[in-house]
């Protein structure tokens, strides 16, 4: 009954703990003023009211305790009790699941090393029976972060999965990590990890942390010094080549982390085979060096090669070491055209040559001034060549010391065009009559290497002798000798031979050479050693020129007969015609650079018309379609993998379509064209371009750890850095932060039907009373 009257659900009245309170406490003398106060507004109530004296006394007692029993509900009358509970304070512990975590760096007891992810698993191995028991009394929260922070799977035992991220962004994890345990008590913060981050901790996380006193303790990951890695930054490989050429591949090493002390194998391998082209053994001191492998390849096809970077010792990251690339041998001869001035020496053993020569198919033409002429060679010549199509049978041009007017201004026009989208070779050989001095303001003006103020066919004064340049060995040419590791004959730098002496050569100033020209070769004078370029190439466009500033490489022919001539010529002139190979015959080039890009960094792309009659129909724009191809092991990224680009026609030329692509996620992508005006060349072409694309702070491109910066941490925020071994003994660091809670459970009386009866029967019976005494 009295549960009913006071409407209590779960407290009971006269249990232990409960407490009659009120919701809006007054001080007792608030009380005692209220008490007074209703007493005498009762009685005064009734001072002047007829009847008797008992009667009004009774009746003012009725309505002073009604204006109490007011009084009391006001304030809120409530049974009460306070319940006493312990929060749990929280230990959150942050694992590195980034793809750092794969390099093996650390040294196991003087055995072979083994990965971080391995030493991460001894750790957690040993230190979890300590984090299970300190589990009973703390709420213990294990994150995973590479980007980001994540959840991670944990019972009986920790489930960490692949470490696969391409980021590791520790402030933002942190901070991801503490606003999971917002308004929480926070014991400590553990991370096990390498310590090296792309960001920072932020202010506001560093605020928190030293505000409410919690300490960010780490388990510094891999090792404590700096361990090299070797890596292949980019490899440079022609896209075509002559079978039976020498093809050279030049690959630009890096140097991850620290210094390497170790040397490095460099191998160029046939992935068809598995057999060793070449290779070069690098030194330390040379790795930032470029490295040119060669290979002469003997049989036509699509060929599958790779460049592979190989250390002595052990090394961080295989992945890098690494690249995969085809090229196209072609079995068919190179053809050269071969326009002269008058006979002299260079031209007439260059000319046997080029007639002896089984892999070279030359027409030599000796112009006169009248533009009268003399033939000689593999291939007939009823004209000189006077269109587009005439110019396209020939891979080289070589232009000797003869007068421009010779020719029309079509004519080199078309040769100029030639070169620029054909990707044709262009070979110059100075002389003392014509070139360069009469070529500068012609339609070929611009594919000399230098300008008028760099060579103006002046005869050098003193003797020399050649050597080659280290543009030389990059571009695999002037390679004389037998031996790859001295392509270049001691012999040929001794003057005292007699036969190995320049004796003419022209004069060009270093400051007049084009900024985007490549010396060659070096002549030094035989009196004061002063050094002059006198070989030197220029890309222009699609296809390269060469100018060789003397007319007497035929003085080699008294050292080593034919062998050390042709080594100079053949290869310098295969390597012009190596651009036009793959354009010969094509309808359509398709070009995508880098080939290597960085995620949201532009890669260009650019196709060119070759054919006429796609030319003659050519639409305003060109679509191109990007797949991202699906690949084992790449990390999860989200986002489309299929985009469509479009190429706008180029204002200069209309043959050429521009555009620029950010890749939106690493991984390999292919960009085909995908216009129906193009299917047939595209598919018959196979037209596609093959794009390699990373993360710009991809994890195994920085390998070192960074304890400095764990330290930093730990010691900003009084936290403290451990080994693996030790990560157990942190669970005696972690501060008690438990928190005391009390809690009130109440239940109001004022609107229980108690208090509603008293108000009622007060009422009630100071009514009834007035009214018997108004009639007593």
């Amino acid at each position: 009954m009295i549960e009913w009257l006071l409407d209590l659900d779960t407290l009971q009245f006269g249990a232990e703990g409960v407490r009659l309170g009120f919701e809006r406490p007054l001080p007792g003398w608030a009380w005692l003023m209220i008490v007074v106060g209703a007493i005498a507004l009762a009685g005064w109530s009734y001072t002047k009211m007829t009847g008797s004296r008992s009667g009004r006394g009774t009746l003012a007692v009725l309505r002073a305790a009604l204006l109490i029993l007011l009084a009391v509900l006001i304030a809120g009358p409530k049974l009460a009790r306070v319940d006493e509970s312990v929060e749990r304070d929280w230990v959150l512990v942050l694992v590195d699941r980034s793809a750092s975590m794969t390099i093996p760096d650390v040294q196991n007891n003087g055995g072979p090393r083994v990965t971080r992810e391995a030493q991460l698993s001894e750790a957690l191995r040993d230190a979890w029976p300590a984090f299970k028991e300190i589990a009973n009394e703390r709420t213990v929260v294990w994150l995973g972060f590479d980007s980001g922070a994540f959840d991670l799977e944990s019972g009986q035992s920790l489930r960490l999965g692949e470490p696969d991220g391409q980021a590791t962004a520790l402030g933002a994890a942190l901070d991801q990590a503490l606003a999971r345990a917002a308004a929480r008590p926070l014991s400590s913060v553990v991370l096990i990890t390498d310590g090296r981050s792309v960001d920072s901790p932020t202010r506001s996380a560093l605020r928190r942390l030293r505000a409410e006193r919690v300490p960010v303790h780490a388990v510094a990951l891999g090792s404590p010094d700096p361990v090299g890695d070797i890596a292949i930054r980019s490899v440079d490989a022609p896209r075509a080549a002559f079978a039976g050429d020498v093809t050279p591949v030049r690959v630009d090493l890096d140097t991850l982390g620290a210094a390497p002390d170790q040397p490095v194998t460099v191998r160029l391998v046939d992935n068809a085979t598995g057999l060793v082209l070449d290779e070069r053994r690098v030194e330390p001191g040379d790795l930032d060096d470029l490295v040119t492998l060669t290979h002469k390849a003997e049989r036509a096809g699509d060929a599958s090669w790779s460049v592979e970077a190989i250390p002595d010792g052990a090394d961080l990251v295989a992945d890098n070491n690494r690249v995969d690339f085809s090229l196209e041998l072609v079995d068919r001869p190179l053809r050269v055209l071969y326009i002269d001035g008058y006979p002299r020496w260079e031209q007439r053993f260059l000319r046997n040559l080029l007639l002896r020569e089984a892999s070279i198919l030359s027409s030599g033409l000796m112009l006169a001034a009248d533009r009268r002429y003399t033939q000689e060679g593999d291939i007939e010549l009823t004209t000189l060549p006077g269109s587009p199509e005439d110019w396209e049978e020939f891979d080289v041009v070589i232009i000797g010391d003869v007068r421009p007017d010779v020719l029309r201004i079509e004519q080199l026009e078309q040769l100029r065009d030639h070169v620029a989208t054909r990707g044709a070779g262009l070979l110059w050989i100075g002389g003392e009559a014509s070139t360069p001095s009469r070529w500068f303001d012609t339609e070929l003006g611009d594919l000399l290497p230098f300008n008028r103020n760099g060579a103006d066919g002046t005869r050098l004064i003193d003797p020399f002798v050649m050597s080659p340049t280290a543009d030389a060995d990059r571009l695999g040419v002037l390679r004389l000798s037998e031996d790859p590791t001295d392509p270049w004959p001691s012999v040929l730098d001794d003057p005292s031979t007699g036969w190995s002496t320049f004796y003419y050569g022209q004069a060009i100033d270093p400051e007049g050479v084009k900024p985007t020209a490549d010396v060659l070769a070096e002549a030094t004078s035989i009196v004061t050693g002063d050094r002059t370029p006198i070989a030197l190439t220029m890309r222009y466009g699609a296809g390269r020129s060469v100018y060789i500033a003397t007319d007497e490489l035929w003085r080699y022919r008294y050292g080593r007969a034919e062998v050390l001539y042709e080594r100079f010529w053949v290869p310098l002139i295969r390597m012009l015609g190596r651009e036009s190979l793959s354009r010969s015959g094509r309808a359509l080039v398709f070009e995508a650079t880098p080939t290597r890009a960085i995620v949201e960094r532009p890669v260009r792309l650019r196709l060119e018309l070759l054919d006429q009659s796609l030319i003659d129909v050519a639409p305003r724009e060109i679509r191109v379609t990007l797949e991202r191809v699906e690949q084992a092991g790449d990390p999860v990224t989200g986002g489309a993998t299929t985009v469509e680009v479009t190429l706008k026609r180029d204002a200069d030329d209309p043959r050429v379509y521009l555009t620029s692509w950010q890749p939106p996620a690493p991984g390999v992508w292919t960009a085909r064209p995908d216009d129906p005006l193009l299917a047939s060349a595209v598919s018959e072409e196979g037209v596609t371009e093959r794009i390699e694309v990373s993360l710009p702070q991809d994890e195994l491109r920085r390998p070192e750890t960074d304890h400095h910066a764990l330290a930093a941490l730990a010691s900003e925020t009084g936290g403290v850095v451990v080994t693996p071994a030790a990560a157990a003994s942190l669970t005696d660091l972690f501060p008690n932060r438990k928190l005391r809670v009390l809690s009130e459970r109440a239940e109001s009386l004022w609107d229980t039907p108690l208090a509603m009866i008293l108000i009622l029967l007060l009422v009630t019976s100071e009514w009834v009373g007035r009214r018997l005494l108004k009639f007593v």
